[in-house]
């Protein structure tokens, strides 16, 4: 695939505005699309108001968000929070995602351009095996902490995630291949959009450890 994003021009939520510092010191070459991942997570389906953006598409009033790490990628290990408009249910949904930071420039980069997602810079701390983590960027932070600390479940269950984004480089699909167990947590959201577009309370969220395969865009 041939990267066509600009990196210095691709939308998403205040939250998500890239740093002119960081802009200045992100790479020029990324590795391209497909990216296989070795990964770990905790993602959450919660009921979610609509950002007031206009170039964000008809929402279901569903997002999806969470938290991932990625073990090994293409651009080596790091750290990712995301949070995604649902614009379309059935047996694989779509979804658009204005908000997604991670700690690692590379991958800003890569997500920009390969994707035109649009990633910026943030601090973690995390322990996604107990559904224990937070985000800190310019302006936000995102917690996910379990209600009953401590406990882990043995019994993990096979899943099998697909799911189709779209943006401005037209539509890629996501599948997720792991083991995964159910746990109640808290969600704490903070920010000039993100805070009345997730706000905070309790969810079912999935824990998983897997692989992750995503796609080149397809084009519009």
């Amino acid at each position: 695939m041939k990267p066509t994003a600009d990196p210095a021009t691709v939308r998403g939520l205040p939250e998500s505005t890239l740093g002119p510092e960081d802009q200045l010191a992100m790479p020029t070459s990324v590795p391209p699309a497909p990216w296989e991942c070795r990964t770990r997570a905790v993602l959450w389906v919660q009921r979610a108001t609509r950002p007031r953006f206009d170039w964000l598409g008809a929402s279901t009033g569903l997002a999806t968000a969470g938290f991932v790490e990625y073990l090994d990628s293409p651009v080596g290990r790091y750290h990712e929070v995301l949070a995604g408009s649902v614009v379309r249910t059935g047996l694989i949904p779509r979804v658009q995602v204005p908000f997604i930071a991670v700690d690692s420039l590379p991958s800003v980069a890569a997500g920009r351009i390969n994707w035109a997602l649009p990633k910026t810079m943030a601090s973690f701390e995390t322990d996604l095996a107990a559904a224990d983590a937070r985000a800190v960027g310019d302006g936000w932070s995102v917690t996910v902490q379990p209600l009953r600390p401590g406990q882990r479940s043995r019994l993990r269950l096979p899943i099998r995630l697909w799911f189709s984004a779209t943006g401005p480089l037209g539509t890629y699909r996501t599948g997720l291949r792991a083991t995964g167990r159910l746990v109640r947590v808290r969600t704490a959201v903070d920010g000039e959009t993100l805070t009345g577009w997730l706000g905070s309370g309790t969810r079912w969220a999935m824990v998983l450890t897997g692989r992750l395969r995503i796609q080149p865009p397809s084009g519009n």
